[in-house]
Protein backbone atom coordinates (compact mmCIF):
# COMPACT_ATOMS: atom_id res chain seq x y z
CA UNK A 1 0.00 0.00 0.00
CA UNK A 2 2.75 1.96 -0.25
CA UNK A 3 2.29 3.06 -3.72
CA UNK A 4 2.19 6.83 -4.70
CA UNK A 5 -0.84 8.48 -5.20
CA UNK A 6 0.72 11.17 -7.59
CA UNK A 7 -0.09 9.54 -10.76
CA UNK A 8 -3.55 8.69 -9.41
CA UNK A 9 -4.18 12.07 -8.49
CA UNK A 10 -2.57 13.61 -12.18
CA UNK A 11 -5.07 11.41 -14.09
CA UNK A 12 -7.79 12.23 -12.24
CA UNK A 13 -6.96 15.56 -13.10
CA UNK A 14 -6.57 15.34 -16.57
CA UNK A 15 -10.16 12.91 -16.50
CA UNK A 16 -11.84 16.19 -15.05
CA UNK A 17 -10.24 18.94 -17.49
CA UNK A 18 -11.86 16.29 -20.15
CA UNK A 19 -14.91 16.24 -18.79
CA UNK A 20 -15.62 19.84 -18.28
CA UNK A 21 -14.60 20.43 -21.86
CA UNK A 22 -16.51 17.29 -22.95
CA UNK A 23 -19.86 18.54 -21.61
CA UNK A 24 -19.19 22.46 -22.42
CA UNK A 25 -19.27 21.99 -26.08
CA UNK A 26 -22.17 19.17 -25.90
CA UNK A 27 -20.38 16.52 -27.37
CA UNK A 28 -21.24 13.46 -24.50
CA UNK A 29 -20.33 10.39 -25.50
CA UNK A 30 -19.47 8.73 -22.11
CA UNK A 31 -22.56 7.46 -20.09
CA UNK A 32 -20.89 8.30 -16.83
CA UNK A 33 -21.73 12.30 -18.13
CA UNK A 34 -24.39 11.38 -19.89
CA UNK A 35 -26.60 10.11 -17.17
CA UNK A 36 -25.88 13.31 -15.23
CA UNK A 37 -26.27 15.84 -18.09
CA UNK A 38 -30.08 14.31 -18.51
CA UNK A 39 -30.53 14.53 -14.88
CA UNK A 40 -29.35 17.91 -14.81
CA UNK A 41 -30.96 18.89 -17.59
CA UNK A 42 -33.91 17.86 -16.13
CA UNK A 43 -34.21 19.24 -12.74
CA UNK A 44 -32.12 22.34 -13.70
CA UNK A 45 -29.41 21.28 -10.71
CA UNK A 46 -25.89 22.16 -11.74
CA UNK A 47 -24.09 19.49 -13.85
CA UNK A 48 -21.04 18.98 -11.55
CA UNK A 49 -23.19 18.61 -8.28
CA UNK A 50 -25.10 15.82 -10.18
CA UNK A 51 -22.12 14.29 -11.04
CA UNK A 52 -20.58 14.59 -7.57
CA UNK A 53 -23.72 12.59 -6.37
CA UNK A 54 -24.29 10.00 -8.95
CA UNK A 55 -20.55 9.16 -8.83
CA UNK A 56 -20.89 8.42 -5.27
CA UNK A 57 -24.10 6.39 -5.62
CA UNK A 58 -22.78 4.46 -8.21
CA UNK A 59 -19.75 3.39 -6.08
CA UNK A 60 -22.33 2.84 -3.10
CA UNK A 61 -24.12 0.12 -5.03
CA UNK A 62 -20.78 -1.27 -5.91
CA UNK A 63 -20.37 -1.86 -2.41
CA UNK A 64 -23.38 -2.82 -1.83
CA UNK A 65 -22.89 -5.32 -4.23
CA UNK A 66 -19.92 -6.69 -3.30
CA UNK A 67 -21.54 -7.41 0.06
CA UNK A 68 -24.48 -9.17 -1.58
CA UNK A 69 -22.43 -11.13 -4.35
CA UNK A 70 -19.14 -11.78 -1.67
CA UNK A 71 -20.24 -11.11 1.71
CA UNK A 72 -17.61 -8.22 2.38
CA UNK A 73 -15.73 -5.10 1.15
CA UNK A 74 -13.82 -5.93 -1.82
CA UNK A 75 -11.04 -3.75 -1.59
CA UNK A 76 -9.33 -4.66 -4.53
CA UNK A 77 -12.79 -3.66 -6.58
CA UNK A 78 -13.15 -1.05 -5.00
CA UNK A 79 -10.44 0.67 -3.35
CA UNK A 80 -8.88 4.01 -1.66
CA UNK A 81 -8.94 5.19 -5.23
CA UNK A 82 -12.20 4.75 -6.25
CA UNK A 83 -13.34 5.91 -3.04
CA UNK A 84 -10.95 9.48 -3.99
CA UNK A 85 -12.12 9.38 -7.83
CA UNK A 86 -15.80 9.35 -6.41
CA UNK A 87 -15.52 12.92 -5.33
CA UNK A 88 -12.44 14.54 -6.66
CA UNK A 89 -13.11 14.40 -10.40
CA UNK A 90 -16.45 16.11 -9.62
CA UNK A 91 -15.11 18.43 -7.38
CA UNK A 92 -12.22 19.15 -10.61
CA UNK A 93 -14.93 19.49 -13.15
CA UNK A 94 -16.61 22.25 -11.07
CA UNK A 95 -13.39 23.88 -10.88
CA UNK A 96 -12.51 23.29 -14.13
CA UNK A 97 -15.90 24.45 -15.11
CA UNK A 98 -15.09 27.57 -14.44
CA UNK A 99 -12.43 28.22 -15.86
CA UNK A 100 -13.52 27.48 -19.14
CA UNK A 101 -14.78 31.17 -20.57
CA UNK A 102 -12.16 31.02 -23.38
CA UNK A 103 -13.41 28.01 -24.69
CA UNK A 104 -17.06 29.28 -24.80
CA UNK A 105 -15.42 32.05 -27.39
CA UNK A 106 -13.99 29.35 -29.37
CA UNK A 107 -16.99 27.12 -29.61
CA UNK A 108 -18.93 30.60 -31.03
CA UNK A 109 -16.43 31.74 -33.46
CA UNK A 110 -17.09 31.23 -36.74
CA UNK A 111 -14.73 32.92 -39.16
CA UNK A 112 -16.80 34.19 -42.31
CA UNK A 113 -16.21 33.06 -45.41
CA UNK A 114 -14.18 36.48 -47.13
CA UNK A 115 -12.05 36.01 -44.02
CA UNK A 116 -11.02 32.29 -45.10
CA UNK A 117 -10.21 32.99 -48.51
CA UNK A 118 -8.24 36.00 -48.12
CA UNK A 119 -6.18 33.97 -45.66
CA UNK A 120 -5.93 31.32 -48.05
CA UNK A 121 -5.29 33.79 -50.90
CA UNK A 122 -2.32 35.03 -48.48
CA UNK A 123 -1.11 31.78 -48.05
CA UNK A 124 -0.63 30.75 -51.58
CA UNK A 125 0.84 33.78 -52.83
CA UNK A 126 3.64 33.95 -50.05
CA UNK A 127 5.26 30.75 -51.44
Amino acid sequence: MGESRGPQLVGCTILAAGIALEVRCGSVTMPGEGFPVAISKVTGIEFTKVKIVVDVSLVLLGIVFCYIFFGKWQWHIIGVGTLFAMYYVGWAVRIASHHLKWFDRLLKYRPGFRRYIYGLARYIYRK
